[in-house]
């Protein structure tokens, strides 16, 4: 741990991106490789649906204790996500952000990137923020699994 990190985990917690690194939930990851995974975030803001995650699969609690070569791999997955959804979705822009410690507004203790569509004049901030229909993250799971499957072939060599 650096020694910059005091851990917040409780105790007793139980990590729920560990459960989905293992395999919890299929139906909601679109995108898993030997280092990270892109899942649909359960609560997005009302008006951003499709809101998506970039997890790590090795647990790291914040951007503290993360390894330089693993903060690549989560980044560069941020930037792909990025761009399938600015290609495809219905929105004018993305927002990446990543939050560390309850004061930087973390609240689940496995380090994750929020990769959000964004609507010009969209007012993210002041839209409800609540619980995805679970039909929906599936559906925009598998709308970004097929979007970033078309990202890879396009981008590999003939």
């Amino acid at each position: 741990m650096s020694p910059l990190t005091i851990s917040h985990a409780p105790p007793d917690y139980e990590c729920p991106f560990c459960a989905h690194a293992a395999g919890a939930e299929p139906e909601f990851t679109a995108w898993r490789d030997a280092h990270v995974f892109v899942r649909i975030s359960k609560h997005w803001y009302s008006s951003n649906p499709g809101h998506a995650l970039v997890i790590p699969l090795a647990h790291h609690e914040n951007i503290y204790e993360l390894p330089d070569d693993l903060a690549g791999h989560v980044l560069r997955m941020a930037r792909r996500v990025a761009i399938a959804m600015r290609r495809s979705y219905p929105c004018d822009g993305v927002t990446v952000r990543q939050n560390n410690e309850p004061a930087g507004g973390q609240d689940v203790w496995h380090l994750h990137t929020h990769v959000i569509p964004r609507h010009t004049g969209d007012s993210l901030h002041r839209s409800r923020f609540g619980r995805a229909d679970d039909a929906e993250r599936s559906r925009y799971a598998a709308f970004l699994r097929e979007r970033l499957a078309s990202l890879d072939q396009a981008e590999s060599p003939a």
